[in-house]
């Protein structure tokens, strides 16, 4: 079925870091919905003796999920650079494939930020307020770059697949 008749692998390759940067931009948004119920202030009592084993099951599962969402929609990305690229200049997708690509990657630039409160609520210190300091980080990464890398990728597939 290579021929493009029921499914065309360029397509699927053009559409990929849209959908994978669709699925890190959800994430981050349950992420940040799910983790800040916990710290509500009705709530920061009663979450605080769970939130270090929660934390810590919650980080070890989803971070293989986060960094394959990062490596997939960074090496799609840099494989639309490469693949057919005379076609992405004709559409005027090319640097839009190359922003989202890079603001892709700097979702990892977070890492500094975020790894001390991480740490922190996995070792069971100052829960509450640690996680308060990863739900702002959080937020901030996924309205700046992880938003942005979304949007680039709209424009690009939208500019990229238009009939």
């Amino acid at each position: 079925m290579a021929s493009g008749l029921f499914f065309d692998p360029l397509v699927a390759l053009r559409a990929a870091p849209l959908i994978s940067t669709t699925c890190s931009l959800l994430y981050a948004w349950d992420q940040h919905f799910f983790l800040g119920l916990l710290n509500r202030p009705e709530n920061r009592a009663t979450s605080k003796p769970l939130l270090q084993s929660y934390f810590t099951t919650f980080f070890h599962r989803g971070l293989p999920f986060v960094v394959s969402l990062v490596a997939v929609s960074t090496w799609t990305g840099v494989a639309n650079l490469y693949i057919q690229r005379p076609a992405l200049q004709a559409r005027g997708s090319v640097w839009w494939y190359v922003s989202g690509t890079a603001l892709a990657v700097g979702h990892l630039l977070f890492v500094p930020w975020i790894a001390p409160s991480c740490q922190t609520i996995m070792e069971g210190t100052d829960v509450n307020r640690s996680l308060d300091e990863w739900l702002t980080l959080n937020s901030r990464r996924m309205l700046s770059v992880d938003l942005a890398a979304w949007a680039a990728f709209v424009v690009a597939a939208v500019k990229t697949l238009r009939v």
